[in-house]
């Protein structure tokens, strides 16, 4: 009788002990190849990221900014072949030998790509209720996706003085048209440059 006590007595605290080492185990990380998984956490002012649609995107724009009035007679760029008021921002690449990556601002759907007189390769990009338009990018670089993540390459610069651009110099049109995917690189009066944003104004670089 005491021996069957004895043997149930070693038996309860093997139980016991195995049950306290399974409750120590568990929410540890799992061990696979004497490796333990770490997941690293990003902090809120590192995940909050500026994307702008190219490199250098603020310093770049030199020669046209938004809403300027553009005549032969005033505008920066020689020999001009426009006039009106600048819907977008141009930022300059001339000086630059070789590709220039071109990305997208926000998640959102490419509604037109093409190629079209006066700029060469463009794409439009709708998110929410904005239209990106992407002017002189070298036609055969844009993306076939039909729907896009922020940060993600969309196309290059065309080259300047080429059909790329359609003779254009190497630079970027940037424009933010807030109800329709409206190609005008120019608008003839202000009223109508009420339906775009000027870029260096926009919050979109941020989300």
């Amino acid at each position: 009788m005491k021996k069957n006590i004895f043997w149930l007595i070693i038996i309860l605290i093997i139980i016991l002990g195995v049950a306290q080492l399974l409750l120590k185990r568990q929410g540890q990380p799992e061990i696979q190849n004497n490796t333990v998984e770490i997941i690293p956490t990003v902090s809120q002012e590192e995940e909050v990221k500026s994307i702008y649609p190219i490199a250098e995107f603020r310093q770049r724009i030199t020669k046209k900014t938004f809403g300027e009035y553009i005549t032969l007679e005033n505008s920066p760029v020689s020999p001009e072949r426009f006039k009106g008021f600048h819907t977008g921002i141009d930022v300059e690449y001339e000086d630059v030998v070789g590709e220039v990556p071109v990305l997208a601002v926000c998640n959102g759907e490419i509604v037109l790509s093409k190629w079209v007189s006066g700029y060469g390769g463009v794409l439009i990009l709708k998110c929410a209720e904005n239209y990106y338009i992407y002017g002189h990018l070298k036609d055969s670089s844009i993306t076939k996706n039909l729907n896009v993540l922020r940060g993600e390459q969309i196309g290059i610069l065309g080259e300047g003085q080429t059909q790329e651009t359609d003779f254009e110099r190497k630079h970027l049109h940037f424009g933010i048209n807030k109800k329709s995917a409206d190609l005008r690189g120019y608008v003839q009066n202000e009223r109508e440059l009420e339906n775009w944003i000027d870029p260096l104004e926009s919050d979109i670089y941020k989300q």
